[in-house]
């Protein structure tokens, strides 16, 4: 159970606070939408009056149901940009919030930036005034629930309530099932609140099958994280390995006790790494510290519930992934040399929470991550710290972090190399065939990335895999193997992700610069994330960036004042876009 869906929060006038489990009620400050939500057993109440059914026989329901697709451009659809529960985001909000920084207002971020994927005609619902900017002259349908985190759980509430509301609020998007059964419905991640509300709209609307651009729910949730590409530490430790047995050996026979290799028999390029798997429940974490949240009013230090650990089951879960920590750093050390590592969230996104330059000998310092990781009640892994290969150009110093992608079911083309703010995603430059070397990629490192991947997308064609991409490393880690540089996959992110909107300002990118295109000259572009001003709505932001020359285009994609933006630059040179997207960022805060 995430604790998100069991959040303790209660409005104070016109704004909302939470608790933290010292004690603490701290605001709920920079966020368009509160941080209510829907508590698993009430999630369970609410799928049974909407749908007659329990979660499991609603879980069974969707895969019979809701049919992954790709983008359909030659009819319209429906958007609606929900922050997945297992990314975390609230967790990350109020871990930020609790550490006295700011947070990032995810929701409002994805709904915002979702228009930017929205085909023409599409119908676009949200709830924020970012949202509305953003979809300004489209047909949308406005949520009036602002209080609740989770899209999809507003939209819950919503149906759950009275016919003839919901039915005036959401009637455009039903009546458009009705004329079109084969409309696609465009959402974040198709996890169990959305299940349940697309099952209800299908239902509602009288359509026999609803199509979804979404990964099916096993693809997103099972494979969709780092844990596949890594062995359990306690497995690993299991391995025979003799004395001297050269270290890609080591590394080939620890891949073979991988979910990836153990299921399909995909043997992925990967870094020496270990899972740190979390033998309690998400609650006893809670319960012993964590950011434990319930419904209702602000839980009162040494309040009844504080003492739910008379049985000693979170002490013993805790002690248990100290115990694995310390595996897994001995394993680093002992199997391959290695002095440093890296210590991430399994399921974690937009790459908080990781800890990079672990000190692997140091008992202190990994009980002391230990302790900080286990209240969050999730696996972790411990991976060998990447010195990546790097390459500079005017404005930014390149770590050789690209990921690949899937669009529509396949393949996409290129790869994206990415901005990186410490471990923070904060945009991607577009590089093909003829651009990779440009940014110091070698062929044989590029050809290596897409054939891992194509590898990777064929294993699960037909099994539910529409969009997603995989994040590689190009690096060298040290230990026993010295300086020759790895190639290998670090982050499989099986749902939405940021570099989508680098593929679709690429698309639209070579129909404003067509006869450049047409010319035979490739066409590349940049995205890049922004901090914009409290002031800099999507308007302005637009009047400052917008511009269409014959060799160049430019355009605002988002803005979210005062919290989060992205704009991008295309052009027939990869490195100028990715200068030209910098030094725009650079006169927008200047």
């Amino acid at each position: 159970m995430s604790t998100v869906e069991s959040r303790e929060v209660r409005p104070a006038r016109e704004r909302w606070e939470v608790a933290l489990p010292d004690g603490r009620v701290v605001p709920w400050t920079g966020f368009h939408v509160g941080p209510a939500g829907i508590a698993p057993r009430e999630l369970a109440h609410i799928c049974r009056r909407l749908l007659g059914l329990g979660p499991a026989e609603a879980e069974a329901a969707a895969r019979a149901e809701l049919s992954p697709a790709g983008a359909a451009r030659d009819r319209p659809g429906i958007v609606a940009y929900s922050p997945p529960m297992a990314k975390r985001m609230f967790e990350g909000a109020l871990e930020s919030l609790a550490a006295g920084e700011p947070a990032e207002d995810w929701p409002t971020i994805l709904e915002a930036r979702s228009v930017c994927l929205a085909h023409t005609g599409d119908l676009l619902i949200g709830r924020t005034a970012p949202w509305k900017e953003a979809a300004a002259g489209r047909p949308v349908v406005v949520v009036p629930d602002h209080d609740h985190f989770h899209l999809s759980h507003a939209l819950l509430r919503l149906a759950d309530g009275p016919a003839d509301r919901w039915s005036r609020v959401l009637g455009p998007a039903i009546d458009r099932l009705r004329a079109d059964p084969a409309c696609v419905v465009r959402v974040y991640a198709l996890d169990e609140p959305m299940r349940i509300l697309l099952l209800w709209l299908k239902r509602v609307a009288g359509i026999d099958r609803l199509l979804v651009e979404a990964n099916a729910p096993e693809i997103t949730e099972q494979w969709g994280h780092k844990a596949v590409l890594h062995p359990a530490a306690r497995a690993a430790h299991d391995l025979s390995v003799p004395p001297g047995r050269d270290p890609f050996d080591v590394l080939d026979a620890e891949t073979e006790l991988t979910p990836l290799y153990r299921v399909f028999g995909l043997a992925v390029p990967r870094l020496p790494g270990y899972t740190v798997v979390w033998d309690g429940e998400p609650a006893d974490a809670a319960a012993d510290g964590g950011i434990r949240t319930t419904p209702g009013d602000v839980r009162v230090p040494g309040a009844p519930g504080d003492g739910q650990l008379g049985n000693g089951r979170a002490h013993r879960a805790e002690d248990s992934f100290a115990a694995q920590l310390m595996l897994a750093a001995q394993l680093l050390r002992g199997r391959h040399g290695l002095r440093l590592g890296c210590l991430k969230p399994v399921r974690g996104g937009t790459g908080q929470r990781i800890h990079v330059g672990v000190p692997l000998d140091d008992p202190d310092v990994l009980a002391a991550l230990a302790r900080q990781a286990a209240r969050s009640g999730e696996d972790y892994l411990l991976e060998a710290h990447a010195d990546y290969l790097r390459h500079a150009v005017t404005g930014h110093e390149f770590l050789l972090a690209p990921s690949v992608h899937v669009r529509a079911g396949a393949l996409a083309d290129g790869m994206a190399l990415q901005f990186l703010n410490g471990t923070m995603w904060e945009g991607n430059v577009f590089l093909d065939e003829s651009t990779h070397a440009a940014f110091g990629i070698t062929r044989s490192h590029y050809t290596r990335v897409r054939h891992a991947m194509a590898d990777f997308v064929r294993l699960f064609q037909g099994r539910g895999l529409i969009n997603g991409g995989v994040d590689f490393a190009i690096a060298r880690v040290g230990g026993r193997y010295d300086d020759t540089p790895l190639v290998a996959m670090q982050d499989l992110n099986l749902s939405a992700c940021g570099a989508d909107y680098l593929h679709a300002f690429l698309a639209e990118s070579r129909t404003e610069l067509g006869a450049l295109a047409g010319t035979g000259t490739g066409i590349s572009a940049a995205t890049k994330v922004i901090r914009p001003a409290s002031d800099m709505d999507l308007p302005r932001l637009r009047r400052l960036v917008d511009h269409r020359t014959p060799t160049s285009y430019a355009r605002a994609l988002t803005s979210v004042p005062g919290n989060w933006g992205l704009i991008a630059v295309a052009c027939p040179d990869a490195v100028r876009a990715a200068e030209e997207v910098l030094a725009l960022e650079a006169r927008l805060t200047a």
